[in-house]
C-alpha cells in the first residue's frame, strides 16, 4: 500500500495562462520509486499569496529513483489586488517547511494599471501553458476518468487473484471519498464521492501471494464542473 506524503524536485515552474485564467505548475525530478498519483495541493490557510505543496503516493518500495515530470493547472483569476501575485510558495520534499518561491511568469502582463513586479513568460512558456496541463500523460496501465464534481463514481476490480493473493487499493481522501466497497458476482466494487475539484489518482494493486509479484492500474481522475 502506498503512503501519501510530499516528493521531492528539482525543478518547478509556475505559468500563468491569462486567457484560460488558469496557474499551471510544473515539478520534475527523481521521486522514489514506485510513486504515483502525483499532485499539487493548495494551501487554503495561506495568507498574503498562494501556497502549494507537492504529494505523491509513495510504495510499494523499488530502491530505485523514479524520474517524473506532472503538470497540474488551477482556475484562478490573477493579478489579485489584495496578495501576492507575482511569485508561489511550493512545498517538496526538497524544500521542507519552509517552501520555495517561485517566481510565475504571465503569458500576458497587463499592459497598464499592473504590478510592476510581474514577469512576462517566453514564447515557448505560452505554447506550453496553452496545452491541456490538468493532467500527466497517460501511461499504459492508466486510465483516464472525467468526473462532476459532488457526483459519485465506481472503480472495479477482479476479484480473481493468486493463491494468498490480495487486491489494494491507494487514493487521496481530500479529493476522493470512499463511500462504500461490496462484491458484485466476481467484481470488487469501490464507489468514491468526487469531493474537490482538481486532478488524482486511485491506485488498484494486485499481489500475488505465494508468485510474489504487484500489479498496479492507475486511475487519472479528473473532477471538474460544468
Amino acid at each position: 500500500m502506498g503512503f501519501l506524503q510530499l516528493i521531492p524536485a528539482t525543478s518547478l515552474k509556475a505559468v500563468y495562462d491569462t486567457k484560460k485564467q488558469q496557474l499551471v505548475l510544473t515539478a520534475s525530478g527523481n521521486a522514489i520509486g514506485a510513486t504515483s498519483g502525483i499532485f499539487f495541493k493548495r494551501d487554503p490557510n495561506f495568507l498574503g499569496g498562494l501556497k502549494f505543496s507537492l504529494y505523491g503516493w509513495v510504495g510499494p518500495l523499488t530502491g530505485k529513483k523514479q524520474p517524473y515530470t506532472y503538470s497540474q493547472a488551477f482556475k484562478i483569476s490573477l493579478p489579485q489586488p489584495h496578495f501576492e501575485s507575482a511569485s508561489v510558495i511550493i512545498v517538496t520534499a526538497s524544500n521542507a517547511p519552509k517552501g520555495q518561491k517561485v517566481g510565475i511568469l504571465y503569458t500576458l502582463v497587463p499592459a497598464s494599471g499592473g504590478d510592476a513586479t510581474l514577469k512576462a513568460a517566453s514564447a515557448a512558456d505560452v505554447k506550453a501553458a496553452a496545452k491541456d496541463n490538468t493532467t500527466a500523460d497517460l501511461l499504459p496501465g492508466h486510465t483516464q476518468l472525467n468526473v462532476l464534481f459532488k457526483t459519485k463514481f465506481s472503480i472495479r476490480a477482479s476479484t480473481s487473484v493468486p493463491f494468498g493473493g490480495s487486491v489494494d487499493i491507494s487514493f487521496n481522501p481530500a479529493m476522493t471519498q470512499l463511500v462504500n466497497a461490496e462484491v458484485d458476482g466476481n467484481e470488487i466494487v469501490w464507489t468514491f464521492l468526487a469531493a474537490e475539484m482538481g486532478n488524482t489518482q486511485i491506485v488498484v494493486t494486485t499481489y500475488g501471494g505465494m508468485a510474489t509479484f504487484a500489479t498496479a492500474h492507475t486511475y487519472d481522475v479528473r473532477i471538474f464542473v460544468l
